[in-house]
């Protein structure tokens, strides 16, 4: 539905319009700052990376969240509709920042399994936005996850324009998506037009590659929010807020326009004169108020609300009359913005439950269909640090599908593999029935599954990169989950979070927590324990969100592609079920991963009677590694070497011979082994 206080303009047209009404009416009721304007109040509001949370319910445990975790778009739409009614319609904002038809069961019924491009049905996201009557939209990265096509028609379904100035057609300078809109305002008496751009972060080029490669290329957000900006103001804009589906920059971040970098919002406010406001997003952070100084001199207020439907932000800012039209007050009231949140006594908007309430409940029905029988509980509680059944589950089915596709090619014989991530510590399994809900928990994204070529050397590149997950620990410290995981990542500027941290099954290893990023993995190798060669070769079965560069793992962009049907990852882990009928985890279990904050002791070296040599004390030395990469130093306690890792140089040829060298020998031996001791 339309609100009648709403006038929105696109662009030139905006202000062509408002001038010909001025001149032909002269309406004495609108008056333009020139004409004893007074200062006027403007709100905006803004949610962000909603991720198909409409209602307050969680379709994985097939109940409302719990107390003091509520959410949802219908509780923001309570609290939305009580912002207009007091501060007035006319003065009230509304923007949505992007990533909406993607993360629920509800998003996904209607985006892949039964998609509205085919069913003709509304889509549940849109017809929620439209309750509640929003102003305008950017595209998410996640926008993208459905194909163009879902995109443009979930496009044509809003009321809102769905922006997206750097999102270009591949190969010109032309934006796929409405780049600008203009709306206007009439507050007190006084026409006001805001200006609004809008951006996405262009990791979409990495992460949904295979859907917008050759199509849509995307611009760095920066240079695109300082073109259109201008316009923007040449047209009339009083107030230019910029809708950026991206993070705050990462810490030591600088702006590189070439980098096309993911999270700037910070430097669009710092880059981009007579930019008032940007929403930010993408990095699900709760930051209602942010201001940054601009490199002119002037202030930008970033707000970002929290993601899921938890918050909406609300941006406050006093215009003051300049000129023919009206500018942010920085000095006597500068601008603020606090968030507004869902939880506790808040009431669900009706008109945004009767929006949705079919899809709802076909959703419901969806996803406790039963689909099979497990043998015994499965939990991912643990699955970030501890091998578990459920993430083999994953693999093997990857494995599987992967194998049986190559057979009677040319890879055939290839040793096949599968990596898997944590992506809900909530999941769990139990005992008995197992439905589409549990699958939905287990893998939480619509990502599609391909096999590519790896070395074992650019394996190894690839599980360091992995390992970097956990912070470094002391030699045989103990390891504890709740500190020593999500290590930080200084170049993203956050934590690394749970969906980055890749497991590998059908080879054995272990993570050495204790040692340096780039130097943890250790003891790789096959299953009859032959160790992996840097020039063995593997297929890897990989999902399209890690094969197309998320979260910038080594060499698998690159890898040679030798599987890709495009069948979703969550639909073959339903089929398997289904196929399977009962899920016993003695079928697919393969403990072959831990972590550790030492080096396993290696087996001790004997003396031609069969028996350990002993060392110094009496107890059986460990054999010293060879290579430097893995001797250890002796403050480590073990092994031989020289302090900075080295390789000891050979005995000198004195002429004497064996036996002669191990009379003397064994009392040097000793000696040294109590000089050892008192240096340590």
């Amino acid at each position: 539905m339309s609100s009648p206080h709403r006038r929105r303009a696109p662009r030139t047209a905006a202000l062509a319009a408002s001038a010909a009404a001025l001149l032909l009416l002269a309406a004495p009721s609108t008056a333009r700052a020139d004409e004893a304007a007074e200062p006027i109040d403007l709100t905006l509001l803004a949610t962000t990376d909603n991720h198909g949370h409409v209602l307050n319910w969680d379709y994985f445990a097939d109940a409302p969240y719990p107390e003091g975790e509520e959410l949802g778009l219908a509780r923001l739409g309570t609290l939305i509709n009580e912002v207009r009614q007091e501060k007035g319609e006319e003065s009230v904002l509304l923007f949505d920042n992007g990533d909406a038809i993607q993360g629920t069961p509800l998003t996904y019924l209607y985006g892949y399994r039964e998609p509205v491009t085919e069913t003709g049905e509304s889509h549940p996201m849109a017809a929620a936005f439209n309750a509640l009557d929003y102003d305008a939209q950017v595209v998410g990265n996640h926008e993208y996850n459905y194909g163009l096509e879902l995109l443009d028609s979930y496009a044509e379904q809003l009321e809102a324009p769905l922006l997206g100035a750097n999102a270009l057609v591949a190969g010109t300078e032309e934006p796929s998506r409405p780049p600008t809109t203009m709306i206007e305002r009439t507050i007190d008496g006084q026409q006001v037009q805001i200006g609004v751009v809008g951006v996405v972060t262009p990791g979409v080029r990495y992460w949904d590659k295979a859907i917008v490669e050759d199509k849509i290329d995307f611009a760095d957000q920066v240079e695109t929010v300082q073109q259109y900006v201008p316009q923007l103001k040449a047209e009339g804009a009083d107030v230019v807020v910029a809708l950026a589906h991206t993070g705050l920059d990462p810490e030591g971040q600088t702006w590189d326009a070439s980098a096309r970098q993911e999270n700037l919002a910070t430097s669009l406010a710092e880059n981009v004169p007579d930019l008032d406001v940007v929403v930010a997003g993408h990095t699900h952070q709760d930051i209602p108020e942010t201001i940054v100084e601009k490199n002119d001199g002037g202030k930008t207020l970033i707000t970002q609300p929290y993601y899921w439907g938890n918050s909406v932000s609300e941006t406050s800012l006093h215009l003051v009359p300049s000129g023919d039209g009206f500018e942010v007050n920085w000095s006597d009231t500068p601008p603020t913005a606090v968030s507004l949140y869902a939880h506790g006594e808040v009431a669900e908007d009706p008109a945004v439950v009767a929006a949705v309430s079919q899809a709802h409940e076909t959703t419901i029905d969806y996803v406790n269909t039963t689909i099979a029988t497990s043998t015994e509980e499965m939990s991912g509680a643990t699955s970030r640090y501890e091998d578990t059944a459920l993430l083999d589950m994953v693999n093997q089915v990857q494995t599987e599908t992967v194998r049986e596709a190559l057979a009677g090619t040319e890879n055939a014989d290839a040793t096949v593999i599968s990596q898997a991530s944590p992506f809900n510590r909530d999941v769990v399994f139990d005992q008995g029935e197992v439905t589409i809900r549990d699958m939905a928990a287990l893998y939480i994204y619509e990502n599609t599954l391909l096999g590519v070529e790896l070395t074992g050397a650019e394996l190894k590149d690839y599980l360091e990169w992995s390992a970097r997950y956990f912070v470094q620990l002391e030699e045989g410290a103990t390891f504890d989950p709740e500190t020593d995981t999500n290590a930080w990542d200084a170049e993203a500027g956050r934590a690394i979070p749970d969906y980055s941290y890749d497991v590998i099954d059908n080879l054995d290893y272990t993570i050495n927590v204790s040692q340096p990023v780039g130097s943890r993995i250790e003891g790789l190798s096959h299953p009859d324990g032959t160790p992996v060669a840097d020039d063995d070769t593997f297929v890897m079965a990989v999902n399209n969100y890690r094969q197309s560069g998320g979260s910038g793992y080594p060499h698998i962009t690159d890898a040679p592609v030798v599987y890709d049907e495009r069948l979703e990852i969550r639909q073959l882990l339903i089929d398997w079920a289904i196929e399977t009928e009962t899920i016993d985890p003695a079928e697919f279990r393969d403990e072959n991963w831990e972590v550790v904050t030492s080096s396993p002791v290696t087996e001790p070296s004997t003396d031609p009677s069969g028996d350990p040599d002993p060392g110094p004390s009496g107890d059986p030395d460990p054999s010293p590694s060879g290579d430097p990469s893995t001797t250890r130093s002796p403050s480590a306690g073990t092994g031989t070497g020289t302090e900075d890792g080295g390789k000891l140089p050979p005995l000198a040829d004195t002429g004497a011979g064996p036996l002669t060298a191990l009379l003397l020998g064994i009392p040097l031996t000793v000696v040294g082994a109590a000089l050892l001791r008192r240096r340590r």
